[in-house]
């Protein structure tokens, strides 16, 4: 059995969503809503992979200042730029997230990414542009 990861709270009002399941990725816990990664509690690894301590919020760079003005706290992460992060330790972390949590249960469409398959099979149906000839 896999150990909890210890901010799974976040997760309480996702429950009612038939869409709501989670993964365990990266050491982390992906977690998926409405069809879209939403968000993944990291902890540091028993390997010392990474030390992250908090919450991956996945987004767009595009939507990520929209965000920032509802919740301050979030910044993009030092490695994963393309997601903002909050660390657990951060004074406003539970505040935070409850906030977010709540955003991301009514489908505030600012929040999660398509998961990865659903890229791909977008990126295979987008017409393919011809490529110019060159002269040999």
């Amino acid at each position: 059995m896999l150990r909890p990861f210890e901010h799974e709270w976040i997760l309480e009002g996702f429950d009612r969503h038939p869409s709501f399941f989670t993964k365990r990725m990266f050491g982390g816990l992906a977690v998926y809503l409405f069809e879209r990664q939403m968000l993944v509690l990291v902890e540091p690894t028993k390997t010392g992979r990474w030390k992250w301590n908090g919450v991956l919020v996945c987004t767009d760079r595009e939507r990520q200042p929209s965000i920032q003005t509802d919740f301050p706290s979030l910044a993009p992460h030092a490695v994963l730029r393309k997601w903002l992060f909050i660390d657990s330790r951060h004074e406003e972390f539970e505040a935070t997230m409850a906030g977010v949590a709540k955003r991301m249960a009514s489908n505030d469409p600012r929040f999660g990414i398509a998961p990865s398959s659903a890229k791909s099979a977008r990126r295979r149906q987008r017409p393919r542009r011809a490529l110019p000839r060159k002269a040999f």
